[in-house]
């Protein structure tokens, strides 16, 4: 398993100080970044300067648009530069199952994702806490969705913290779609009077040591953090989190 951090946590230093930022992930010992977008330089551009600091480039998320324009063009040319996996960030909840726009949303993802096959890359979705709401007679909308689209379509890149804060229980999620999970978000929480506060992995209220134990196909444990800990910058949460990472691996 190789050790990512999806550099979204780290969005406010991108589009001044790429390089930097590059560098300074590369020295706290990650393998490679995971791209959320480009910060306004092209994609060619933003493996010259991951490569450079010595990062492997593997995977970039889409979203609904890339979807609906299904650019085969666009998208061979990010295959091309290394991006395997092309993973959906997220969906809005009407283009959800239960949504009133999940049927056309579910005939776009197939053409999109059968694209994305030809081209020889991957498709995977990105889940937040919404996706494991209980529609359809109690069944969850992750569920749901990966249900519709079979396996080698589409595949999963699994939020621990979202899976749980979403209501349901990590471990059970990694057990059934590990096989389809080639990348797996590790993200910690906590929740502090009632609050809810994102936390370095490892630092949070979530049994990581369990989670790895579950993670033996995963080629990339990516680390996530959207918000720094309260008192601490996106750095320290970065490095914190790889370090604890690296101590239960």
């Amino acid at each position: 398993m190789k050790t990512a951090l999806q550099v979204y946590g780290l969005r406010e230093f991108l589009g001044s100080d790429m390089e930097n930022v590059l560098k300074r992930v590369k020295e706290m010992g990650y393998d490679g970044v995971e791209w959320p977008f480009f910060a306004g330089r092209t994609p060619e551009e933003v493996v010259a300067l991951t490569k450079a600091a010595g990062l492997e480039i593997f995977s970039v998320h889409v979203g609904y648009d890339d979807i609906d324009a299904c650019d085969r063009e666009r998208l061979a040319k990010l295959k091309a530069l290394g991006f395997d996996y092309f993973v959906i960030g997220w969906l809005p909840v009407d283009r959800l199952p239960g949504g009133p726009l999940y049927e056309e949303t579910s005939r776009k993802l197939r053409t999109f994702a059968e694209t994305v096959r030809e081209i020889g890359g991957h498709l995977l979705y990105h889940n937040h806490d919404f996706d494991l709401a209980l529609v359809d007679g109690g069944k969850r909308r992750l569920d749901l969705l990966l249900a519709d689209h079979p396996a080698e379509l589409l595949g999963s890149e699994l939020d621990t913290c979202w899976v749980a804060y979403g209501g349901a229980d990590v471990n059970s999620y990694l057990e059934t779609y590990g096989d389809r999970a080639p990348i797996v978000h590790l993200k910690d929480y906590e929740m502090v009077d009632g609050k809810f506060e994102f936390r370095a992995v490892g630092s949070g209220c979530l049994n990581f040591s369990e989670i790895l134990a579950r993670c033996g196909k995963v080629e990339w444990l990516c680390v996530e953090q959207d918000d720094p800990t309260p008192g601490k910058d996106a750095y320290a949460c970065a490095e914190e989190s790889l370090v604890n990472l690296k101590s239960m691996l």
